[in-house]
């Protein structure tokens, strides 16, 4: 799968700094949320974008709340345009058909079909029909939903997607989510039934989670960003601050790197660890010039600098050429035929 310039693999993992809605409207401080993700490492910043007449109806409270937060077609153009300028890619989660004509146009490199979208028929079509890749989110879906989703996916043709799964459980009041409850086991049985990368958002408050994330077998990282938990912005309870964004996409790529690694290999500083830990073939007697080494004349005792204990038969039956003190490491220089 690729998105933007940036390859998704089995040996990569795609990292997303998942804004949240945290400019609340201000075009500036959606900049400065870009500025901060690009500084931590991450492959891109995702912005959820919304147009209220198509989100809410206008008697509910959160209507008016999205309308203030709503951006214009000129504002959203120079949101892509100013990400792209900081070698990130964008992903948009779109909360209306709208938004995703006016994305695909201005240089989005991928959608992000929200979890309350995930059985939003015409949101999946539209996302579909742009050609662009994407994820379907599968936070509070069943499996009959997921079975729904991906089923329409396929029958539409499209085959540039990946699921993410996650958990979502912060409207009844909850700060976050519990660790024992990420069901980190179901990315390979997603993975193993739907043929897809499969992803992770992290709706825990764990530094350390995205990297247990990966090990799981997640390709895709999404992880909510603040400037700072103090201003207590949307999710902010969940959410890392740059510096702790940086340590966290660190440790998730060093992890990928290891779990990657199936050949047995040698670490650096291992040799020299080894020369200290294992033994070598050590003189049990004293020996002299020409004596041919017998089974009692050594024993096996560290350092391992010389001839491994493994080597044994390479020693007994040897003559010697030089003369031995006892308990002396025996080199292979020292032996003759």
């Amino acid at each position: 799968m690729k998105i933007g310039k940036k390859n998704i693999s089995n040996n990569s993992t795609f990292f997303v700094a998942e804004e949240g809605q945290a400019n609340l409207g201000d075009l500036n401080y959606a900049f400065r949320m870009v500025d901060a993700a690009a500084k931590t490492g991450v492959d891109a910043i995702e912005f959820q974008l919304a147009n209220a007449d198509d989100f809410y109806v206008k008697s509910h409270d959160m209507y008016k709340i999205y309308k203030d937060r709503e951006f214009s077609e000129f504002q959203l153009k120079q949101l892509s345009e100013y990400v792209n300028s900081k070698d990130l890619e964008l992903i948009v989660s779109p909360f209306s058909t709208r938004i995703v004509e006016i994305m695909a146009s201005n240089g989005c490199s991928a959608f992000n079909i929200n979890a309350s979208d995930l059985v939003t028929p015409d949101i999946i079509d539209r996302v579909i029909d742009t050609k662009l890749p994407f994820f379907l989110s599968l936070l509070f879906a069943s499996e009959e939903e997921i079975d729904w989703a991906v089923d329409r996916v396929i029958t539409r043709g499209a085959i540039n997607y990946a699921l993410l799964l996650g958990q979502h459980a912060m409207g009844n009041g909850n700060e976050s989510l519990s660790v024992e409850h990420t069901n980190l086991g179901y990315i390979s049985t997603l993975r193993n039934k739907y043929k897809v990368p499969v992803g992770f958002i992290d709706h825990t408050p764990e530094i350390w989670m995205p990297s247990c994330a990966v090990a799981a077998g997640a390709r895709i990282i999404t992880k909510h960003l603040a400037l700072s938990r103090a201003e207590k912005g949307p999710d902010w309870q969940i959410c890392l601050e740059p510096s702790e964004m940086r340590r966290s996409v660190e440790w998730a790529r060093s992890i990928k790197k290891s779990v990657s690694s199936i050949d047995k290999t040698i670490a650096p500083g291992e040799n020299f660890d080894k020369s200290l830990m294992r033994r070598s073939i050590v003189s049990a007697n004293s020996l002299k010039k020409g004596d041919i080494i017998k089974k009692n004349d050594i024993c096996f005792k560290r350092p391992g600098s010389g001839i491994p204990a493994n080597r044994e038969v390479d020693v007994i039956g040897k003559r010697l050429i030089l003369d031995l003190e006892k308990d002396q490491v025996i080199k292979i220089e020292y032996l003759g035929e």
